[in-house]
């Protein structure tokens, strides 16, 4: 008799935890995913930010894209794809003439950043 519930519970308690499991498994997967998905969308907006004009008379600002240009370092999961498009721009804006030293000095120092991380992996 005793054997009868002592199965039952274990069954019953077995089956609990495991819905328990699931249903926590599912909700820091969907949580992850939002959190991927804002986290894509973010980088993305900077990313048009950074080389996009803002009107149709092409004007840049300077402030903005030095502030992306920080950014950039907190989106770890875009480091590879950050760091080649920043060298990209390195090249294209070392040619602007007048081009700002303050945006110069801040992709350098992010491109700097981005090449340490990549040396330690």
């Amino acid at each position: 008799m005793f054997i009868d519930m002592d199965i039952k519970f274990i069954i019953s308690a077995s089956i609990g935890l495991l819905t328990f499991l699931w249903t926590a498994y599912k909700y820091f997967d969907t949580r992850k995913r939002d959190q991927d998905l804002k986290e894509f969308e973010n980088y993305h907006k900077l990313i048009k930010e950074l080389v996009q004009p803002e009107d149709e008379k092409e004007r840049m600002y300077v402030d903005r894209q030095t502030a992306i240009l920080y950014e950039l370092k907190n989106f770890k999961r875009y480091y590879p794809f950050s760091y080649r498009t920043l060298l990209s721009l390195r090249e294209k804006w070392e040619k602007v003439p007048n081009q700002f030293p303050r945006l110069l000095e801040e992709l350098n120092l992010t491109i700097n950043f981005l090449e340490k991380y990549k040396n330690k992996s």
